[in-house]
């Protein structure tokens, strides 16, 4: 508290932007005791403690889900998730070492893995009934060396890492992505009109990833959701084989259309339109 009335002495800003959390509540505590304006962003479906309580005192909270707005005090304003510049110089095919010509499953669990998500997934490789590629982002050490000794039993063609930054690369070749629920993703998934099996992760605030998902699988209309605790490895890949062989294109479609049909301006715009 005390380093935060510091920081705005110092700084002097005309508007502090709170993205939630507890890592911002003694900014937002000396910002309103200055009476700074304060601007909000909720990323997901369940608003978090802090922007739910500091929602009265902001000249406005934007919002990634609609459904969010219900549970904000003051001023509501849709925003889209602000995501990283595209890395458009770059051939993903290529950066990935993958084949333009095979079908892509995509399977990653955020910037730290997900140790359940990568077991359910190698435990449904050899039930997965259509030729396919995988691009595999495994996390943690002890999960890559898991995931690189398993692929190398198997004649699947692949390129497994820990982690790459350049998710927007992946999302472009990938036909469907088996992934974790964060509000990141969500937007990613949305923004490269990607197809998704969501897996959320099961200890999440709130339990907040059911609700991103629920949002994708229900309003985008983008692909389909599925439980960690009731999950196998048959069951995902029963789950696999259902929409890669059907017609992946009829998610994609839903999600350009939401794309269309959403006029939402950039969180940037908002806050300069405010200043």
């Amino acid at each position: 508290m005390r380093q935060s009335r510091k920081i705005l002495r110092e700084f002097k800003p005309d508007l502090v932007v709170g993205f939630g959390s507890f890592y911002t509540l003694p900014m937002l505590i000396a910002a309103t005791l200055a009476k700074i304006p304060l601007i909000l962003h909720e990323q997901n479906a369940i608003v978090g403690k802090v922007n739910r309580f500091f929602s009265r005192f902001a000249i406005l909270t934007a919002i990634t889900f609609p459904e969010s707005a219900a549970s904000i005090s003051g001023k509501v304003v849709e925003a889209l998730y602000p995501l990283r510049k595209k890395n458009e110089a770059i051939n993903p095919w290529d950066y990935f070492q993958l084949d333009p010509n095979k079908r892509t499953l995509l399977v990653f669990g955020g910037s730290q893995g997900a140790r359940a998500l990568n077991d359910l997934f190698l435990e449904s490789i050899e039930k997965i009934q259509t030729p396919f590629q995988v691009l595999h982002l495994a996390g943690k050490a002890d999960c890559f060396e898991k995931a690189q000794t398993f692929y190398h039993s198997l004649n699947v063609p692949h390129t497994l890492k820990e982690f790459d930054p350049k998710i927007d690369l992946a999302l472009q070749i990938a036909d469907l992505a088996i992934t974790r629920a964060g509000a990141g993703t969500i937007a990613e998934l949305i923004d490269s009109e990607t197809p998704a099996i969501l897996i959320p992760f099961p200890y999440a605030a709130e339990n907040h990833q059911v609700d991103n998902s629920n949002h994708f699988v229900d309003q985008v209309g983008g692909g389909v959701i599925r439980l960690e605790k009731e999950l196998t490895g048959q069951k995902l890949a029963n789950t696999i084989n259902t929409l890669i062989q059907g017609d992946l294109n009829i998610q994609k479609e839903r999600i350009k259309k939401y794309k269309r049909e959403r006029s939402v301006k950039e969180l940037s715009q908002i806050i300069l339109e405010t200043l």
